[in-house]
């Protein structure tokens, strides 16, 4: 086993031991493990009036937005509470580049409501996958571990196997949305072993959506009838 090994896995037994018990940002005593005080929940901010089917704001008194009901997106809802800045914009880069898997835990259960009374549930939870080779130069996949969380939160089961990424792609970051549907087309493949009707694709954060519409544009193809997106934030102009 290499010494990236052993520090990784050193890494997370320090998370699990020492994160429960005090809140994450202020330190102030907790009795939930990994957890943030009201005071500081606070500072989580969540979409206003977020559309059902985008997560982004909708200035209209309805389920769906005007930018949607013009051009539907190739899911049929989304779920992504919080905003992308602040504090939580802080924790998903800590969870996603510093190994800081504890938090998908505290960002998973912070507005689990908004999951849970998403009904009727999915069949599956399907985390969006990592290439083999970057979860191995990272070692974990921080969509997985946040499907973890909703899965145990609400007893709904997890196939980390019917998605994969079939080819390295460029990072997202930086890209146009343009250069972000070129760079993640045909990256994917769906081969699970049953069938879905109605599943729920997990991230970490929404972008441009482009990862997000490709993988639902396979998942339809091969006969699910229902797709959702679960994610812990929302990126959108303000």
């Amino acid at each position: 086993m290499s010494g990236r090994y052993l520090y990784r896995g050193f890494t997370r037994c320090i998370n699990r031991l020492l994160a429960p018990g005090i809140c994450l940002a202020c330190g102030c005593a907790l009795n939930d493990a990994g957890s943030l005080c009201a005071s500081c929940s606070t500072q989580l901010q969540t979409v206003p009036n977020p559309c059902h089917h985008c997560a982004e704001p909708n200035p209209l008194e309805s389920l769906v937005c005007p930018a949607c009901l013009l051009n539907p997106p190739r899911w049929q809802k989304m779920i992504a509470p919080l905003q992308y800045r602040g504090l939580a914009r802080d924790y998903l880069i800590q969870l996603k580049f510093a190994e800081a898997t504890y938090l998908a835990k505290t960002l998973g259960l912070n507005r689990i409501d908004r999951y849970r009374q998403s009904l009727p549930r999915p069949e599956v939870l399907l985390p969006v996958p990592l290439h083999r080779s970057r979860l191995f130069e990272r070692g974990y996949n921080q969509a997985y571990e946040i499907a973890s969380v909703w899965s145990q939160a609400l007893q709904i089961p997890i196939d980390r196997r019917a998605l994969s990424r079939s080819r390295v792609t460029a990072s997202q970051s930086g890209l146009s949305a343009r250069q972000r549907a070129q760079n993640i087309h045909q990256a994917f493949t769906y081969t699970p072993q049953r069938s879905y009707r109605h599943v729920a694709l997990i991230d970490d954060i929404v972008t441009t959506g482009s990862t997000v519409t490709e993988i639902s544009k396979l998942l339809h193809r091969a006969g699910v009838e229902y797709v959702e997106v679960w994610a812990i934030a929302r990126v959108y102009r303000r």
